[in-house]
């Protein structure tokens, strides 16, 4: 998903989801190289707000923060979601009594740019990962010829274990990104605790498989015995599970439909959650299947309902409506 936005699934009702990390009524601007929140237009008024869990929520603790945050929204007239990752992160939710779904934030990925490409292999496995601490990059020091992928920074300065490997410079495009998927015999995913990790299926639908180690968050939602091995956080473990999918490659095709299937079973469940929030609120009956169509549509899928937070003071509530209207 993108980040400090909304995406428009209704606007009759008013409805919008978003990746959590911020508070709902700040729009995020930038002022002097500071981050500083400013109100939202008046008119931009969601009735339902569902946010998908961008970190592992699965302790009390986190959930009842969510607990609160919702409160909060309902004190000032809207009902807040949440759509979890996981499902222990489901269980707590529950517990808990917060409102929501077990809706991976997975679904969002658009498939019609992440797929199989015919690209030679150049490299034994590509991390696609922040240059954070959290994602242990050092678990891959013993690749060969690995390509680490973040929105940049040095890598071998951040990590000297990974001074023989390539990583870019610059910020890569989407289309780019799924082009070195393809080049890398294995996609990897080595992080203890964090959210679904959007990589781990933009592996999967370019046709590659994973190596994991075991975490927390949701990405081994869409992990099975053909397509991932899940492995102890040891180097050597890793670069071992690399050689073994390397000497017995899957088919590329069979683990991309295995991805999407899972993926489409779930948007088509969040579609049903929606079509009922819109029939309780208005009376009206959508259909989950054309919502699907509408939400994820070929070429753009849903980003085409997405809209900027900046934006949302050149436009006009009517322009809302018309650009995303159900109607249409």
């Amino acid at each position: 998903m993108l980040f400090h936005g909304f995406y428009v699934l209704s606007t009759e009702p008013l409805i919008v989801s978003f990746l959590g990390s911020y508070p709902f009524l700040g729009g995020l601007i930038y002022q002097e190289k500071k981050l500083t929140y400013q109100p939202l237009p008046k008119w931009f008024r969601p009735k339902h707000v569902l946010e998908h869990v961008p970190s592992w929520a699965g302790s009390w603790k986190e959930m009842a923060k969510r607990k609160v945050k919702q409160t909060l929204h309902t004190l000032e007239g809207r009902t807040h979601h949440l759509m979890v990752s996981a499902t222990d992160e489901e269980v707590m939710r529950k517990r808990l009594s917060v409102r929501g779904a077990h809706l991976n934030q997975n679904i969002y990925i658009n498939e019609h740019i992440y797929q199989p490409l015919d690209e030679p292999k150049i490299y034994d496995a590509i991390y696609t990962a922040q240059l954070l601490a959290v994602k242990r990059h050092w678990l891959a020091k013993n690749i060969e010829r690995l390509m680490v992928v973040s929105y940049g920074g040095d890598l071998h300065s951040f990590c000297p274990e990974l001074k023989h490997a390539d990583f870019n410079d610059r910020f890569l495009s989407r289309s780019e990104l799924a082009r070195k998927y393809n080049q890398s015999d294995v996609g990897l995913c080595l992080s203890a605790l964090e959210g679904a990790v959007l990589a781990s299926c933009e592996y999967l639908l370019c046709g590659i498989p994973v190596v994991s180690t075991p975490s927390k968050g949701g990405r081994d939602e869409f992990f099975t015995p053909e397509n991932s091995i899940i492995v102890p956080p040891e180097p050597e473990a890793v670069a071992q599970a690399v050689q073994q999918w390397q000497k017995s490659p899957p088919k590329p095709q069979e683990i991309r439909e295995q991805t999407l299937q899972k993926m489409n079973n779930l948007r088509l469940d969040y579609c049903i959650y929606i079509s009922k929030l819109i029939e309780k609120e208005i009376g009206l009956k959508k259909d989950p299947e054309e919502l699907k169509e509408k939400y994820f549509a070929p070429q753009d899928g849903i980003k085409s309902r997405y809209i900027k937070i900046a934006d949302l003071w050149k436009i006009s509530w009517e322009d809302i409506q018309k650009s995303f209207s159900l109607s249409s």
